[in-house]
């Protein structure tokens, strides 16, 4: 590495800055900075001939082990009891030694590990004497005969992959009827926002913005097709800032985004099902990572521009900061909850979209950009962007030293798959769908999964609402060129445990959409009468798993090593949408499953209480982390929640608490709003007073937490009535 920061500080970089266009500009640049890198880490070819071999083993543990047998023999053949004695002193003492040596290689391995989830795993399966799955795409079922071939199966991938957008896209294309105008994607564009927006200004990066770009980005080994990763663009920041900055800037200027930074490596991941079947893998597209750097500081103008313009719907909350898939939940299940509470009916349409990212029509894209106000060398740079890029797939080559590679295919539609512009020209590509639909229902966007929520005190209200609604988002999906996936598409009627379910015929074209009682919704299972069984079902055995990986991994692992995979592995399943199921009555099976894995940590009994070993460890049960995450929510969102003072003309200290509203539906009584403000309410005063610092809020709560350990809600109800 000396050697290749040595040599790019005493490049001066005269060609980049001497050349005409962009294009002659960056191949300047690329090709001496890759000569750089070649000649500083020049290619050697490795045997690997110990690829499954276990680092903790050392020479002295080897040393050991040939000695052991040598004494095992001697000792058989002896009567001497000394011998034995010293043998089995031996076994011990190595014993020990090789439980060390694993503890220190295996607690560095996840200590360092960016997946501590699949280095556990690992780890596992190796004490397990399980073999590791074969990731690489060993052999292929091609026009149904199996090859094995790295070449051929490179080639069938990439023609594959290209073609599955290109079916969709032409099936979206032959459904609109460009004679209707009402199928034109400007005509919902206008009817949605009747105002006009300003021109974007599209101002010069600096040198410091491009550091800072360089120094946001993740230190990843992996790479495009140029060889460059992030962790090398990242050591080698300072010294190339001055032409990247002088590059990003000639591309702005003349609306050209650089042709060799549009090209992408491919690489098929397994889904599930049949390995030798084409359809369940997956592509992972890897761009260049100098490209991330054009792409962020275009990324930074058209943020600025939508945000200052408030230009993105208040309906989407993919892609969008503060704007988490927990706000998008909360405003689906409070909708619903607070129009049963109501007594209204409640239904909801939950879409899938075929492809939609891969569909996306770039003239239509350019268009709307146009209308928000990204118009001159910006649109222009937006459609360098897009156009003219190339896709080529890569296998693992096992008997090569050298991956095989498709030929390149060209990418006609979409935005592209891995980069950092792709999800936002997606938001603005739908970003006036919502505006269409919103006036009878409530739709909820994360990005492309759109779902719609529809209330009504009568039924022939509620189905005339829905119909028209489906129809309206059918045509504008056809207007653009999108199309619903109907196999995948649900409808929900949610009611009380005790009301009967709707039954309705939702259909467009002739396709009906099917009616079910539980879907998923960004990662939760949402049901009918949102109890959150079905939910907790679903993760229980992902716990169990946690479980019995912790219990796999304990010999070779220190307490601390533990805890942190328990923070990686159990609690990150546990605590996603734990404010929403926390308060059902299925989660005590989590909590138990907890205590288990609390006790697998500490090394107790089963039968041993756990609750000073959760404050030992400083690990909350869940019912105080269902709490912990309930108050910060109600924190981070004071805006959805109204105070006593604002409902009420009163002088006491009662005011400054959340007002709760009147209700006597259990479901409403146990979700995010009321079950928020009750707890809210009965904090400490002190803690309560520390709610416009987020920061010491959630220190002091936490705190207060973990000195209580509460196993239930009414523990912490009774603690703060005494």
């Amino acid at each position: 590495m000396a050697d290749f920061v040595t040599k790019l500080s005493n490049e001066s970089w005269d060609n980049v800055f001497d050349s005409n266009n962009i294009d002659s500009k960056f191949n300047c640049f690329l090709n001496t900075y890759l000569r750089i890198f070649y000649s500083s880490f020049p290619l050697k070819i490795v045997k690997n001939e110990n690829k499954n071999k276990s680092t903790w083993i050392t020479i002295g543990i080897k040393t050991s082990c040939k000695h052991k047998r040598q004494l095992y023999l001697a000792s058989r053949d002896s009567n001497d009891p000394r011998l034995k004695s010293h043998y089995k002193m031996y076994c011990k003492i190595l014993s020990k030694v090789i439980k060390e040596a694993k503890q220190n290689n295996y607690n560095s391995q996840i200590l360092k590990s960016n997946n501590k989830i699949k280095t556990t795993w690992d780890i596992v399966k190796v004490e397990s004497g399980k073999k590791s799955v074969n990731e690489d795409v060993q052999s292929l079922n091609i026009e149904g005969k199996s090859t094995n071939n790295p070449q051929a199966i490179a080639s069938a991938f990439n023609e594959y992959f290209l073609s599955l957008a290109e079916k969709t896209y032409s099936n979206n294309n032959n459904n609109n009827n460009n004679n209707n105008n009402n199928n034109n994607p400007i005509y919902y564009l206008s009817r949605a926002f009747n105002n006009s927006f300003p021109n974007i200004n599209l101002k010069f990066s600096t040198r410091k913005e491009i550091e800072n770009i360089i120094k946001s980005l993740k230190p990843k080994n992996s790479h495009g097709y140029d060889e460059i990763s992030t962790k090398l663009l990242k050591a080698s920041s300072v010294y190339i800032s001055s032409p990247l900055n002088h590059l990003c800037n000639k591309s702005l200027s003349s609306g050209t985004f650089p042709q060799r930074l549009k090209y992408a490596v491919m690489k098929p991941l397994f889904k599930k099902g049949e390995r030798k079947c084409i359809s369940n893998y997956r592509p992972i597209s890897i761009l260049t990572s100098f490209s991330k750097v054009f792409e962020k500081v275009m990324y930074n103008r058209l943020l600025e521009h939508l945000n200052s313009n408030n230009i993105l719907v208040k309906e989407q909350f993919g892609f969008r900061k503060d704007l988490t898939t927990e706000k998008a939940t909360y405003e689906l299940t409070n909708d619903i909850l607070s129009a049963l509470n109501d007594r209204l009916i409640v239904g909801g349409i939950f879409c899938d979209l075929a492809k939609a990212f891969d569909c996306v029509n770039h003239d239509i894209l350019l268009s709307k950009l146009n209308f928000y106000g990204i118009t001159g060398k910006a649109n222009e740079w937006i459609k360098s962007y897009l156009k003219n890029r190339y896709q080529r797939v890569e296998i693992n080559n096992k008997n090569s030293s050298h991956n095989a590679f498709s030929n390149w295919g060209i990418i006609k539609h979409g935005v592209p798959q891995g980069s950092i512009l792709g999800p936002l020209l997606f938001l603005l590509y739908i970003n006036d769908l919502s505006k269409t639909i919103n006036n009878k229902s409530k739709p909820i966007l994360y990005a492309d999964d759109t779902s719609i929520i529809f209330k009504n005190s009568k039924f022939d209200n509620f189905k005339n609402d829905i119909n028209i609604v489906f129809e309206a988002l059918n045509r504008w999906f056809e207007a653009n060129l999108l199309s619903l996936n109907f196999d995948k598409t649900h409808y929900i009627s949610f009611t009380t445990k005790n009301n009967h379910q709707i039954d309705l015929d939702i259909s467009y074209a002739n396709k009906l959409i099917c009616k079910v009682l539980d879907t998923k919704f960004l990662g939760i299972h949402v049901d009918s009468t949102l109890s959150w069984k079905i939910h907790i079902e679903q993760i229980i055995p992902k716990l169990n798993a946690a479980c019995y990986a912790m219990r796999s991994i304990k010999p070779f692992m220190s307490q601390e090593t533990l805890k942190m995979v328990y923070h990686a592995y159990f609690h990150s399943i546990m605590n996603y949408g734990l404010i929403f199921w926390g308060n059902s009555s299925h989660s005590v099976i989590i909590f138990k499953i907890q205590k288990n894995i609390i006790r697998i940590i500490t090394g107790c009994r089963s039968r041993d209480s756990c609750r000073e070993l959760f404050k030992k460890l400083k690990i909350l049960p869940l019912q105080s982390q269902y709490i912990l995450s309930l108050l910060l929510f109600v924190v981070y969102n004071k805006d959805k929640f109204k105070l006593n003072s604002d409902v009420y003309n009163m002088n006491t200290r009662q005011k400054y608490n959340f007002h709760l509203p009147s209700s006597t539906l259990s479901v409403y009584q146990k979700g995010v709003y009321f079950t928020g403000i009750k707890v809210f309410n009965n904090l400490p005063q002190s803690i309560k007073n520390l709610g416009n610092d987020t920061k010491k809020f959630k220190s002091e709560l936490k705190n207060y937490l973990h000195a209580h350990s509460f196993y239930s809600l009414d523990e912490y109800f009774n603690v703060n009535r005494e």
